[in-house]
């Protein structure tokens, strides 16, 4: 089976400039139709909106926010409105996925505490979710190289914390390249949580860099996808070490 891709613009078509609007333009033109995003907050969301519709492309996800401990209750209220400013922001660019992390754990409290602790934050969320119509995404992120001390680092970790939420508006992203510098199996990883998974990122390993650029072994990891019966878009977050489309070029190919 053939897999759509999405691109995330902050590390994808940099070489268009500093404007989202133009990464769009570029993205389009090397045959994309999906892409992602990062916070919107500060952003010109009608800009952005009319790029989007103009080059007839799909903005499917955006972040709520990156560093919030959401393991400090004192800090669920007042995410409840950062998630709220970015859902909304996101509904209006036509976008339903808002991406939520953990934030850093802390040392003196044990592991299924802290995962509660989270779980009860993404609770508060979940009406404003309804709300406004949109899905939480859990993402874990390696500890290991790119976000030392995370509490949610593995794909387990997400899969705990949606099953103790156990909402239709919370699921799961699960991201190969922050699974594979973690030590997980990605074959293991998502017979376990794919129920749960709505959206797949990928870049190589080691150096985040495009797929090709690393280790990873793609066709394998590809027809793996397909074996599973994932059927979703795979999203390419990843520094491309080249211009984007020549880089995004192989995957394209493995992807058709």
């Amino acid at each position: 089976m053939a897999f759509e891709l999405s691109v995330n613009l902050e590390y994808g078509f940099t070489e268009a400039g500093e404007r989202i609007e133009d990464r769009i333009a570029a993205a389009a033109a090397a045959g994309f139709r999906k892409v992602e995003l990062f916070l919107l907050k500060g952003r010109d969301i009608e800009s952005i909106g009319k790029a989007l519709a103009d080059h007839d492309m799909q903005l499917i996800s955006t972040v709520a926010d990156y560093v919030t401990q959401l393991v400090d209750p004192e800090t669920h209220d007042g995410f409840c409105e950062v998630f709220r400013q970015a859902a909304g922001d996101a509904k209006a660019l036509g976008c339903s996925n808002v991406v939520v992390t953990s934030g850093r754990g802390v040392p003196w409290l044990k592991r299924p505490v802290q995962l509660g602790i989270f779980a009860d934050a993404l609770r508060k969320l979940v009406p404003i979710a309804e709300e406004l119509d949109v899905t939480i995404m859990l993402e874990s992120a390696n500890t290991r190289h790119d976000h030392p001390g995370v509490l949610c680092s593995t794909t387990g970790d997400s899969v705990v914390v949606a099953e103790m939420v156990d909402s239709p508006r919370v699921r799961v992203l699960y991201d190969l390249y922050h699974s594979v510098v973690e030590g997980e199996d990605p074959e293991a990883e998502l017979a376990a949580a794919l129920h749960l998974v709505d959206h797949i990122q990928i870049a190589d390993a080691p150096g985040r860099g495009e797929p090709g650029s690393g280790a990873i072994d793609w066709p394998q990891q590809i027809a793996m996808l397909e074996r599973l019966g994932y059927s979703g878009v795979i999203g390419i977050e990843c520094q491309p070490g080249k211009p984007s489309g020549e880089a995004f070029a192989y995957i394209q190919s493995l992807c058709r």
